[in-house]
């Protein structure tokens, strides 16, 4: 073997080290932050009742309840509880409340269609590696332009404490959609995952204004959004519903029927085909 080959596959090598080393540390920072994140939300609800012993004794009061109840209805009404378990086998979907829904919404840029059937929420990091492959891919794209009638989507930030950048930049994304009104916040979050080349250069601090002008946004209101702690919160809101949905990995595609409220979560990069079929499964 040359001295060059050599030198290749040990270039190699160090490259797939990294690459493990960088997805491994991306899987143990998440499994931290969400763990501390329930914690804190667990101590909140703690304080409306008087800390734990109180909770807890209401939570075990609420389960014996259901379950005397449950039992009742067995008895009392047993063709609907086998209906009921009957409709359970069928169903590869589960149902979405619609306080959760209706929270997802609020106070969020919808793509395309406000009346479609289905909605498409991607929850991303600006800096995962992963996230940004999915998102060039254009794939959500393809589906709101073959499926206009029946599909929208929205963007929703999950920034990995991993990813140096990530949380300024879910911050300037917040901002453009602030300053300038919804329609420019996709068309930001574009222009960021276009010009973010993983493992080699990262999308530059510095560039966040400048991108903000160049897509029409004033820069004197952007910049001071973006020294303002209320910013932080706008993208805390968006970290909350992905902890309340358990989802435990970026990118991920919350899929859900507007009328139905059955959902799926794909916790993966995700391929035009699979998401077609799901989109076409949950419309019927």
């Amino acid at each position: 073997m040359s001295h060059e080959a050599k030198r290749n596959s040990v270039l190699m090598i160090l490259i797939m080290f990294c690459t493990i080393t960088i997805i491994w540390t991306n899987y143990i920072f998440t499994k931290n932050v969400v763990t501390k994140v329930n914690n804190t939300l667990l101590e909140n609800e703690y304080e409306k009742l008087w800390w734990k012993d109180n909770y807890t004794i209401l939570q075990e009061l609420q389960k014996r309840e259901m379950l005397w109840y449950l039992e009742s209805l067995k008895k009392e009404q047993p063709d609907l509880i086998k209906e009921i378990l009957e409709l359970e086998k069928d169903n590869k979907y589960k149902i979405l409340n619609q306080n959760i829904i209706n929270d997802l919404k609020k106070d969020s840029y919808i793509s395309w269609s406000s009346w479609a059937t289905i909605t498409m929420i991607e929850f991303s990091d600006l800096e995962c590696p992963f996230c940004i492959t999915q998102h060039n891919e254009w794939i959500q794209k393809q589906i709101l332009e073959n499926y206009s009638d029946k599909v929208n989507y929205m963007f929703k930030n999950f920034p990995l404490p991993s990813h140096k950048n990530a949380q300024i930049e879910a911050e300037a994304a917040k901002c453009v959609e602030k300053v300038a009104w919804w329609e420019k916040y996709i068309e930001y979050i574009d222009l960021i995952y276009n010009n973010t080349k993983w493992g080699w250069e990262w999308f530059k601090v510095e560039d966040l204004a400048p991108f903000a002008e160049k897509i029409s946004v004033n820069k004197e209101e952007f910049e001071t959004c973006l020294s303002e702690s209320a910013t932080k919160d706008l993208v805390t809101k968006e970290f909350k519903q992905w902890i309340m949905l358990e989802i435990d990995s970026t990118p991920s595609n919350l899929i859900f029927n507007n009328k139905t409220w059955e959902y799926i979560i794909i916790t993966e990069t995700i391929d035009y085909k699979k998401l077609e079929e799901i989109i076409l499964d949950l419309s019927k």
